[in-house]
């Protein structure tokens, strides 16, 4: 730094190299303040002192991480200092603070998941998937083609059937009249939908019953 002029010329300018130095170790000291802390918890890491980690909640809902670490010196835990998250700058919460438990937010997520993904659960989602390729895929069926002038049953599981009266006399079928020229069709709306064994009775006793069925 040099002498001050006698007529005072230089003065201003050194007042202002003087307030550019301070400026700069203040910077440099916040930087060491951030450093040294770093520096200290990765010495802690390293030699294996304790140290303390939670995620805190302040006053105005915004997350924290603190840090507290173990001085082997007072047998106690040094301040906690506070983390913002994503950044090495340590910052103030706003009392008061809240601790999130880890448990038991995970212990929340299994009650809420309970259920959801079990063995059973899978696999009742396989048999119905299962179950709809099924009923989506076309199945060869045998058809039938009789004429009847006795009673029977219609033994075989069936998808669609149907029966007309081509005789001169009443016939029955399904324990009800079927009159001369009379005709009915049944179908079970579906792929592989169908009706059970022994579902269609006639009686063709007196007349002639045409029927036919899908087997």
């Amino acid at each position: 730094m040099s002498i001050i002029n006698s007529d005072g010329l230089n003065a201003n300018w050194q007042l202002n190299v003087l307030k550019g130095l301070s400026s700069i170790n203040d910077n440099a000291q916040n930087v060491i303040n951030i450093g040294s802390q770093l520096n200290n918890i990765l010495v802690a890491i390293q030699a294996g002192t304790d140290y303390e980690a939670a995620i805190v909640l302040d006053a105005a809902n915004v997350t924290w991480l603190e840090i507290r670490i173990y001085n082997s010196a007072t047998s106690t835990f040094d301040p906690p200092v506070y983390y913002l998250a994503g950044t090495n700058t340590p910052g103030t919460p706003v009392a008061p603070l809240t601790y999130i438990n880890p448990n038991s937010y995970l212990a929340q997520i299994v009650s809420n998941t309970t259920g959801l993904a079990t063995e059973t659960t899978l696999n009742n989602i396989d048999s119905n998937v299962s179950q709809l390729v099924y009923n989506t895929s076309a199945v060869t069926r045998i058809p039938v083609y009789f004429r009847t002038t006795t009673s029977g049953t219609i033994a075989a599981v069936t998808y669609s059937f149907s029966i007309a009266n081509v005789g001169t006399g009443n016939g029955t079928f399904l324990g009800d009249t079927i009159k001369p020229g009379e005709s009915v069709n049944f179908g079970a709306d579906g792929i592989n939908n169908s009706y059970a064994a022994s579902t269609f009775t006639f009686d063709g006793t007196g007349t002639e019953l045409l029927i036919t069925y899908n087997s």
